[in-house]
């Protein structure tokens, strides 16, 4: 996975460039709808990324978490809310490792997350 901060331009006026993309080694770049000042709302519901491919096609596509994985992590870690970037981050690690092992996007344009990982319960517990 790569960071290039410069291929997508900024879109909101006051923040130029102030967005990062993730690259996939197969070529997808992801990056964040809320960064690009095309949306302020990411949250456990919803989570939204522009991904581009290298063939030339742009995709609008939303990471939604289902009801059951933000109740056990809410319930873990009760101070974690709907709105913590935590659900962001998260979102897009798994947006990364879907279009890695399945090389396109998601059907529908939706992933749908509906368990996390070890890894990922233990970040959510650090997550300020």
């Amino acid at each position: 996975m790569v960071l290039n901060r410069d291929r997508l331009p900024a879109v909101s006026s006051t923040l130029p460039n102030a967005h990062v993309e993730v690259v996939t080694e197969n070529g997808f770049t992801i990056a964040r709808v809320c960064e690009l000042g095309l949306a302020n709302n990411d949250s456990a519901g919803e989570c939204r990324f522009i991904v581009s491919s290298i063939s030339g096609g742009i995709r609008s596509i939303r990471v939604e978490f289902t009801e059951a994985v933000i109740a056990l992590v809410q319930a873990k870690y009760p101070t974690l809310s709907r709105g913590s970037t935590f659900w962001l981050a998260c979102a897009e690690r798994r947006l990364t490792e879907y279009l890695w092992q399945n090389d396109c996007c998601p059907p529908n344009s939706l992933l749908k997350i509906d368990s996390l990982p070890a890894e990922e319960l233990l970040l959510a517990a650090r997550w300020d």
